[in-house]
């Protein structure tokens, strides 16, 4: 079988074998290929002649796994975004309600401040004090938030 026509490109025999798979030993199919990557004239025809050849088509559609994966991946996505906005507003209202001011002022000197086992004295109760302080705070909010609740004023129907 000749592969090249006198001005160097393909024969439709070439290009037809190596369609079909047919009768080319790998070193034909290496020269096609090599041909085919530099020839645009000669790709062309090829295209041409594969277009009317039927494409494979797969065993099983992955269509449904794929859906599968987008759904986890976008809840997953929605709820770190809510958990992570969550956490921002308990957060929040920790340090609104948290009983504590927060002062900006000047360190005192190293002599004058408490040692450390003074100051750790009695700091189980303090911590519990303070959170069970912000806790009523906030079931407080929710609870004037409750209908049939008119603390606000608010008539509810």
């Amino acid at each position: 079988m000749e592969r090249f026509r006198a001005d160097g490109h393909l024969t439709d025999e070439a290009l037809a074998a190596l369609a079909r798979d047919g009768d080319l030993d790998e070193l034909g199919r290496l020269e096609i290929a090599e041909h085919l990557s530099f020839c645009d004239s000669c790709l062309q025809r090829y295209t041409d002649l594969l277009a009317g050849t039927e494409l494979l088509a797969p065993e099983r559609s992955c269509q449904k796994a794929l859906w599968a994966r987008v759904r986890t991946r976008t809840l997953r996505l929605v709820t770190s975004r809510y958990a992570t906005a969550a956490a921002a507003v308990a957060l929040a209202l920790t340090v609104l309600w948290g009983g504590q001011e927060i002062r900006f002022s000047r360190p005192a000197p190293p002599e004058a401040r408490p040692r450390l086992a003074e100051r750790l004295q009695g700091w189980p109760e303090r911590w519990n004090d303070a959170l069970s302080e912000t806790l009523s705070g906030v079931t407080d909010f929710f609870d004037g938030l409750r209908p049939g609740n008119n603390a606000q004023g608010g008539v509810h129907s």
